[in-house]
Order: structure tokens, then C-alpha cells, then sequence
């Protein structure tokens, strides 16, 4: 495989070009949707994940954050394996690294998050490779959090539970009825933990 088709697949993927001296840019308020009930077609044209009285909409919430820093340090070590292939030969040591760090970069480029239909939902990557989700009606609350530095990024086991992250230190504590927690990283925290309350709210009262 080429340099030139593997940035075009990383390009596809996230819109990060390895080739590319800057990444395309994006409007980041286009980022999260939330569908208004009735018709989940229909996208919110105001800011990410929130309508005018900067509140979700009531529906299904449903945002992807990029991870940004991940993409661009996963990506220099994938140019510099190039590189080094390109001036030094290819070798099976390098070509095994090269296909981890590809997967790598598919699975936590993204963490997208969905709340509504009666359950909370998370998924890494584009593909979906890692992916959880828990019934709504088993969240006793949610609360935002900052988390510090040291949580890093990724998957980790942390104090208060499983930090689920991509880029950034915001995110929303989910505490379950059974007493388990664990954290949802975001780029917009009060409005996720604000949908998860009325996705669930809607879901006790339909009982």
C-alpha cells in the first residue's frame, strides 16, 4: 500500500491528511445534533447539540468529537514509520507497528455519544469497533466533572470508574442504581449531562 492511499484512507476517515499541512477545516458547531422527536431526519441548525434556550431538544441526542491531539501524534508516528520505511526499507517489525498504529487511530479518533430510545450509547471510531451502552432506566443521575490531566485518554479505570475519552478534560459522571459509576468525555459536558436527564425523565414517565 502506498503513502499516498494510506493518507487518503486516514483522510476519509477523519479529515486529518498526513500529506496536508493543516487539517480541513470544519465548522465545529456542526458537530453534535439533537433530532427533534417525530423526526430524526431533521438536524438542530443552531450550536452543537442544543437549540436556541441552549437546551437539548427533546428527542435524540447524537454528537461526535474528534480527537484531535490523539489524531495528530498517532498520525506523526504513522508519517515517521513512512519515512523510515521510505530511506531504511520495509521490514516486518516496522509494517506490524504501522497496521497498530493504523487501528489505533480508527478506534479512538471518534467518541461519539447518543441518548434517547431508552438507552445511553457510546462508540469509538467510525466503525464502531469498541462500542457500550446502558439502559436509561438504570441511571440514578449524571453530573458534570472535569477530569484532570493525568486520566489521559482512551479507555482507563480511574477512582471514580471507566473514563471513556477522546481529547479534552470535560465530561459527565454517570451514577448507576447499582452504585457503579463511570465518566463520558465531552466538548459540550451541560449538554449532554442535561439530555441525559430529559432522555431519561421522558423514559420514567412513560411507564
Amino acid at each position: 500500500m502506498t503513502f499516498a492511499r494510506i493518507s487518503e484512507i486516514i483522510h476519509e476517515w477523519m479529515g486529518w491528511c498526513p500529506n496536508a499541512r493543516m487539517t480541513k477545516a470544519k465548522n465545529s458547531s456542526d458537530a453534535g445534533q439533537i433530532f427533534p422527536a417525530g423526526n430524526p431526519l431533521t438536524k438542530n441548525p443552531g450550536p452543537s447539540g442544543i437549540d436556541g434556550s441552549k437546551k437539548p431538544r427533546e428527542g435524540l441526542y447524537d454528537h461526535t468529537q474528534r480527537g484531535l491531539v490523539v489524531m495528530g501524534a498517532i498520525t506523526a508516528v504513522i508519517i515517521i514509520i513512512l519515512a523510515s520505511m521510505y530511506l531504511f526499507g520495509i521490514v516486518w517489525v516496522t509494517i506490524f507497528v504501522l497496521g497498530i498504529m493504523i487501528i489505533v487511530l480508527a478506534i479512538f479518533s471518534t467518541l461519539t455519544v447518543s441518548a434517547g430510545e431508552d438507552t445511553l450509547r457510546i462508540r469509538f471510531g467510525p466503525v464502531g469497533l469498541i462500542k457500550k451502552s446502558w439502559p436509561l432506566a438504570e441511571i440514578a443521575s449524571v453530573t458534570t466533572v472535569t477530569n484532570p490531566w493525568y486520566y489521559g485518554w482512551g479507555i482507563h479505570w480511574t477512582p471514580n470508574g471507566p473514563l471513556y475519552n477522546v481529547s479534552g478534560f470535560g465530561a459527565v459522571e454517570v451514577r448507576l442504581l447499582s452504585g457503579k459509576t463511570f465518566r463520558i468525555g465531552t466538548d459540550e459536558p451541560e449538554v449532554l449531562r442535561s439530555a441525559i436527564e430529559q432522555a431519561r425523565v421522558k423514559k420514567i414517565n412513560e411507564k
